[in-house]
């Protein structure tokens, strides 16, 4: 799932291996957003990420690079400005931004970790191995090093030694804080990745439930893995970690990515169905945004609302959302207890793929049904299913091959009379194309009555 261009892999948050985005390498002194100083170079640059500034983004780190010397930035900084360029989908300038420290000597181990991953991204797997040993010459002991080193390996074809590199590490971690503990759920999930390559379904499945056991939370998602090795029954929604760590990393990139590769048009489909059922006659909404993302929602509907709340899982979604401006308030927390913690009420809810985290909607449409208005309309889209599988036919959901979920057009019909929505429109269309084939979605609008 790892991408390592727009031609021949990415298509998506779910094609993002969540490994990826579970350990970003920024320096320990200084993390993004966690000082006031306008010329902290990476709280700067997450400011010009939110904003939407590609393009001023990577300047800024080429300039803050250039500056490194004169202004006493450590190596580890300029990695973490490097990571953040991976994270914009330039591996390319990521790579130019940390080579020079490296060509002098200078790159400390968690920079070449990070150059190596910019490597394999543009498919230099010989450059990121030969990265990777050097920073194991520095600290062969570092988990973070030889978790690379396993991803490396693997997206190289070397299967057998990326095994070994991972089994390393569960080897070295010891302990029980949180920082082992991660390390080893990373290296677990990994390996149930590696086993699963080579067709050892059980192996792969004991090291996914291992990756569980040493991070409840879930956040690679190994639920979703373990469900689609027929081990253990299939999740009702995706654990919230997992989507967290998921959009987080994709945040940078989502708009371009989402809009220009996936020819994205959810929100301009939502708005078109919204307005055929009659959503716009009359007042103004006061709305709700569930899964607001970057704000693609918020610009599609935000001429019909007075107010607009926001609602994102993904911190990085949300300051996106929040520089957009077309949000009263933006708000980061989980889809159901975010909708039961507001006062409400809503004469409008918007989830543009966003329920396709959710297997169970029953949770949902509850908390919906207590916060909006009589006459209330619910516009969502979801990938469909035409349930001839078990899993669909028993649920009326399933997990669908880009780990997402999916839901029949009885199952949407059915949980909507049980929570007192009617349909007003449930159209079958395409929202994106995924590795080039057209993913078909419905388009639904529902009322409170």
């Amino acid at each position: 799932m790892s991408p390592g261009s727009d031609e021949d892999a990415a298509d998506g948050p779910a094609d993002l291996s969540p490994a990826l985005t579970a350990n970003p390498p920024f320096t320990e002194e200084i993390r993004p957003g966690e000082t006031d100083d306008p010329q902290d170079p990476l709280s700067r640059m997450e400011r010009l990420i939110a904003a939407g500034d590609r393009e001023g983004a990577i300047a800024h780190a080429r300039e803050a690079a250039a500056n490194r010397d004169a202004e006493q930035w450590s190596a580890g900084l300029v990695a973490a400005l490097a990571h953040c360029l991976i994270d914009l989908a330039a591996p390319g300038e990521a790579a130019t931004l940390i080579e020079p420290l490296a060509a002098e000597g200078r790159a400390n181990a968690r920079a070449l970790t990070v150059l190596a991953r910019a490597r394999t991204l543009e498919g230099r797997h010989t450059d990121a191995l030969e990265a990777l040993n050097e920073a194991s010459y520095l600290d062969g002991r570092s988990a973070e090093v030889l978790l690379a080193l396993g991803a490396a390996r693997m997206a190289a074809g070397d299967t057998a030694r990326a095994i070994a590199d991972l089994e390393r590490v569960l080897r070295l971690s010891t302990g029980e804080n949180d920082g082992p503990a991660n390390e080893r759920a990373e290296a677990h999930f990994r390996l149930g990745e590696a086993w699963a390559s080579v067709d050892e379904p059980a192996k792969a499945a004991r090291h996914f439930r291992a990756s569980q056991a040493e991070d409840a939370s879930d956040r690679r998602g190994a639920g979703i893995r373990l469900a689609e090795l027929e081990a253990q029954p299939a999740p009702t929604k995706a654990s919230a970690a997992y989507v967290r760590a998921l959009f987080d990393g994709y945040a940078p990139r989502y708009d371009g990515h989402m809009q220009e590769t996936l020819s994205y048009r959810g929100p301009e489909l939502l708005r078109a169905a919204a307005a055929k059922a009659g959503v716009f006659e009359g007042a103004r909404h006061d709305a709700i945004d569930l899964g607001c993302g970057t704000g693609l929602s918020g610009a599609a509907f935000r001429g019909a609302c007075e107010t607009m709340l926001g609602v994102d899982l993904s911190p990085r979604m949300c300051a996106a959302a929040e520089a957009s401006g077309f949000y009263t308030r933006v708000v980061a927390g989980e889809l159901v207890a975010a909708l039961e913690a507001e006062a409400g009420p809503f004469s409008l809810a918007i989830a543009c793929d966003t329920v396709i985290y959710l297997g169970d909607l029953a949770p949902l449409f509850k908390a919906l049904a207590a916060k909006m208005t009589h006459g209330g309309w619910f516009v969502f889209s979801t990938e469909k299913t035409d349930g001839s599988s078990e899993e669909a036919a028993a649920r009326g959901f399933e997990i669908g091959p880009a780990r997402r979920f999916r839901h029949t057009e009885r199952y949407l019909r059915d949980v909507a009379a049980r929570f007192g929505f009617e349909v007003a429109l449930l159209d079958r269309d395409v929202l994106r194309t995924e590795k080039r084939v057209p993913v078909e979605s419905f388009v639904c609008v529902m009322r409170k009555v």
